[in-house]
């Protein structure tokens, strides 16, 4: 079973839809957990979870421990908030500290990541791959991003008139002038993105591979 990390508080967005395409595409089962339904408190550090590998909170960070280490993988999505990951998916990895201790319950288990964002989502990826690999040991076989050129501006309700904003900043001063309307177009999908598709296509065969090459092995 693959375990699915939504980290985007947007339901059925960009980063579900690219998740759920690699999970699906790898034959595996998998479980989906989108973030923004539950509550999940950032790390105290008060490291009381040396003593059994748990989290002592009392939030809904607890039943995933168990998904985490049972799972054949572990592939996260997240979002890029100004320059870096999300709150929410930083804030799951975070909380996967208690599994690092003394014989790390995810040394060498495998991961993948992704991440969509307006410009930074690729070093932003490349982020939460690190987090993985460096900190919790994990084997990450690859990463997807999309820069979807989407600005939060464009769904605020004053993209076109907002001196500061994403559009005014980027354009010139007279294409902004005529900068009148946010049209549908405007709003990008990862699927209409030949390069985008055959990234995830390929991570996808790779955690295939990977989880076929562990059952082989047990």
């Amino acid at each position: 079973m693959i375990l699915v990390v939504n980290g985007s508080p947007k339901p059925g967005g960009n980063t579900q839809r690219m998740l759920e395409k690699i999970a699906r595409d790898t034959g595996s089962a998998y479980e989906l957990v989108n973030l923004s339904e539950l509550h999940i408190k950032p790390c105290t550090g008060c490291v009381k979870c040396a003593r059994d590998n748990r989290c002592i909170q009392p939030d809904d960070m607890l039943p995933l421990y168990d998904k985490v280490v049972a799972a054949d993988a572990l592939l996260i999505g997240g979002t890029v908030y100004f320059g870096h990951a999300n709150a929410a998916t930083l804030t799951f990895l975070e909380r996967l500290f208690p599994l690092r201790h003394l014989e790390p319950k995810t040394m060498g288990k495998l991961a993948a990541t992704v991440c969509v964002g307006d410009s930074d989502a690729g070093p932003t990826v490349k982020q939460l791959t690190c987090m993985l690999a460096k900190h919790l040991k994990y084997n990450v076989m690859g990463e997807v991003f999309f820069n979807s050129a989407t600005p939060p501006c464009f769904i605020c309700g004053f993209g076109t008139t907002c001196r500061h904003g994403e559009p005014a900043r980027r354009m010139t001063p007279e294409e902004f002038k005529n900068f009148n309307e946010i049209t549908p177009e405007m709003f990008q999908n990862f699927e209409d993105y030949p390069d985008v598709v055959a990234a995830c296509e390929t991570l996808s065969r790779q955690l295939q591979q990977a989880i076929a090459g562990l059952k082989k092995q047990a």
